[in-house]
């Protein structure tokens, strides 16, 4: 499941603060659910609210969760801002003549959301005046401007695992109503530089250190979006991405995004369940999932490869193209999978091992199937190291943030 983040409000920022020193190592899932199958190819939460797909089914639309896993386009001018619908076919979206960045698919989307839209409208336009001056400056065509702005964010959507590495830092630390912060270098080719760095309120409202990383005004906007009767944390987060340039000033945007229904959270809810116990409605959980992400097709590939690890190498006796019967080793797997597939790290521990018992406590991440041996799996030691191990030596550990797999 890529990730696409439904942007309800955007602001450009301003440009001429220097790049400030991220913190920490750094969604989007890259659609790569089915790699498992085909071959081998964080902040981590101490509780993960139960009813987090009750509490936002009305807020999301699910056929947005199926669709993003192949989507990777920019979202700036996806959808609606008040419908979150897409333009009709054949029909663009419509853009508030004032800050030329609010997008409806219709008068009447327009009209029903300017009593919201108002409040932010003039800091828009202004942040976007202020962006497009700088950009020009700098030797860029005023009519390139949007196209730059969206292309910024295709490319961070394009990072596997980012979005949803994001999104789960957001979720974790709801409580501290935190400020999500993705850097990069403009010379980064594969994200291998970006950095991610979860900002509490009690820092971004309050200590003037922020203002080495925005602008006063963008902080005023930041305040603006978490003082709307309409934002909740529960739902919602806010996240800038930016691009350090050497000498230049910095560009990016802030965004509002929204939890997804049956994005990462619910994903990994499903996971520590499953490496917690060996409960049939656990399994019966990751293949409902699988089957709301993924295309009719691809859900069928997906299940049908558990099913043949099931009963090739599990023991698995349950009727031909029911839920398998869980075991330890079985959950694991498919727990791996499904991080796999949102391209996160897959943090693990080995135990139980006989021959090499030295290897016992040792820690790292799964790196996919062994190659050489169908039944066994490439773990990689922090130091480097690589092992082969089968699944039942595999426990899954959290080890701080979740993150996504490194290119």
């Amino acid at each position: 499941m890529q990730d696409t983040h439904t942007s309800r409000d955007t602001h450009f920022i301003r440009a001429g603060t220097p790049s400030p020193t991220q913190r920490g190592p750094k969604s989007r899932n890259d659609g790569t659910l089915l790699d498992i199958a085909c071959g081998p190819r964080g902040i981590t939460m101490d509780s993960v609210t139960r009813d987090l797909r009750d509490a936002l089914a009305e807020d999301l639309d699910p056929e947005a969760d199926r669709a993003s896993a192949t989507d990777t386009s920019a979202a700036r001018t996806a959808i609606c801002w008040k419908c979150e619908s897409l333009p009709a076919p054949g029909s663009k979206l419509r853009y508030c003549g004032r800050c030329e960045t609010a997008a409806y698919c219709s008068k009447p989307c327009a009209r029903a959301d300017w009593a919201t839209h108002k409040l932010t409208c003039e800091s828009i336009r202004q942040s976007h005046e202020d962006a497009l001056a700088a950009f020009v400056a700098q030797g860029g065509r005023a009519k390139d401007f949007n196209q730059s702005s969206d292309d910024l964010r295709s490319w961070f959507d394009r990072v596997p695992g980012l979005t949803n590495e994001i999104e789960l830092m957001a979720w974790t630390h709801r409580s501290q109503a935190p400020f999500i912060c993705a850097s990069a270098s403009d010379t980064d080719v594969n994200g291998i530089t970006v950095r991610v760095e979860m900002i509490p309120r009690s820092f971004w409202d309050e200590d003037p250190r922020f203002l080495d990383t925005v602008s006063t005004a963008d902080r005023e906007w930041i305040r603006l979006i978490f003082g709307e009767a309409s934002f909740s944390a529960s739902t919602a987060y806010v996240c800038m991405i930016q691009t350090e340039r050497q000498g230049k000033p910095r560009q990016g945007n802030i965004t509002t995004e929204t939890f997804r229904a049956n994005g990462p959270i619910y994903a990994v809810k499903i996971i520590d369940a499953l490496t917690a116990a060996t409960r049939p409605e656990d399994l019966a959980d990751a293949f409902a999932w699988y089957e709301n992400v993924l295309t009719e097709q691809d859900a069928y590939k997906q299940l049908q490869f558990i099913r043949h690890r099931a009963r090739s190498l599990h023991g698995c006796t349950a009727p031909q193209g029911s839920v398998p019967d869980p075991t330890r080793a079985l959950n694991i797997e498919v727990a791996y999978m499904m991080m796999h597939g949102l391209s996160l790290e897959f943090d693990i521990r080995l135990t139980g091992l006989r021959s090499a018992t030295h290897l016992n406590g040792r820690e790292g991440v799964i790196r996919g199937l062994d190659p050489a041996d169908e039944e066994r799996w490439t773990a990689r030691f922090d130091d480097g190291t690589c092992v082969s191990v089968k699944a039942a030596n595999i426990v899954h550990v959290r080890r701080g943030d979740y993150r996504r797999v490194s290119p």
